[in-house]
């Protein structure tokens, strides 16, 4: 792979934690040592600072210099530039055209009977991982296989309700629920949009959020010692509200228990 693409995934995964890019923001301002770092999140141990600080440092986002006893965090820029230039710059018209015209189609009323509005455009990355005793091929077999086992719906809607994912490009991520008289309702979340068998999934769609709204999802498998790390990036933009993103992460959470008590049973 690409050492560019490398070091812009490094960087990426860095900037989805809330912390981590509370502690850069900081450290725009100036330099700061650990210690300072640490004081400004009380609800976090020094560790925990200091896990997130190594994040930062092993791609570069933080250089760190020992001045005696104190060692002092510097912010370095130059890796959020390169990502910028790669991922940012050569998109940043069409994407602001884009935003611009949704906006516009929301406020413009086709008639005159139809009220017109705002939306504010918001994005965010939803992260989480877990570690499943069973090889990478299995558990992404599993994944398809058996997704309505672990797709983290209620116990209750479980009864009426089936989750499928189709293994295929073009493939869909859907719920099927029965009615009386044998029809069936149909909720697609997402499309398959990559599929690299016993190591990444990605999907895209808009999780049946019924605003403007679109969602990335990918799911990485890797081996590990213990069996396969499943790690999840969830990114989502468009109109949404602040709460949205810990409900997916909780969401995603919940299914990858599940997802390997699958495995693992």
């Amino acid at each position: 792979m690409d050492a560019g693409l490398c070091e812009a995934d490094a960087v990426w995964k860095a900037l989805g934690d809330a912390t981590r890019r509370a502690i850069l923001d900081r450290l725009r301002v100036g330099r700061a040592s650990t210690g300072d770092l640490a004081a400004m999140f009380p609800g976090l141990s020094r560790f925990a600072v200091m896990k997130h600080l190594g994040v930062l440092e092993s791609c570069g986002l933080v250089v760190t210099r020992k001045e005696g006893r104190t060692k002092w965090n510097y912010l370095n820029a130059v890796p959020l530039r390169r990502v910028y230039e790669r991922w940012v710059g050569m998109y940043e018209d069409r994407w602001a055209g884009s935003l611009i015209g949704l906006q516009r189609l929301v406020q413009e009323p086709e008639g005159a009977s139809m009220p017109v509005g705002t939306i504010n455009i918001s994005a965010h990355v939803v992260q989480t991982e877990i570690i499943i005793a069973s090889s990478p091929e299995r558990v992404y077999d599993l994944f398809f296989d058996r997704a309505h086992d672990w797709f983290y719906e209620s116990e209750e809607s479980r009864k009426t309700q089936k989750t499928i994912i189709e293994r295929r490009i073009g493939g869909l991520f859907y719920m099927e629920t029965a009615r009386e008289g044998g029809v069936k309702d149909q909720n697609v979340l997402g499309t398959i949009t990559m599929l690299k068998p016993g190591r990444k999934i990605r999907m895209r769609g808009d999780c049946t959020i019924p605003s403007a709204f679109i969602a990335n999802m990918t799911i990485a498998f890797e081996a590990v010692a213990g069996g396969t790390r499943v790690s999840v990036e969830h990114r989502m933009a468009g109109e949404f509200d602040e709460g949205l993103p810990a409900e997916f992460e909780e969401g995603w959470q919940d299914g990858l228990k599940k997802l390997k008590v699958v495995c693992e049973g």
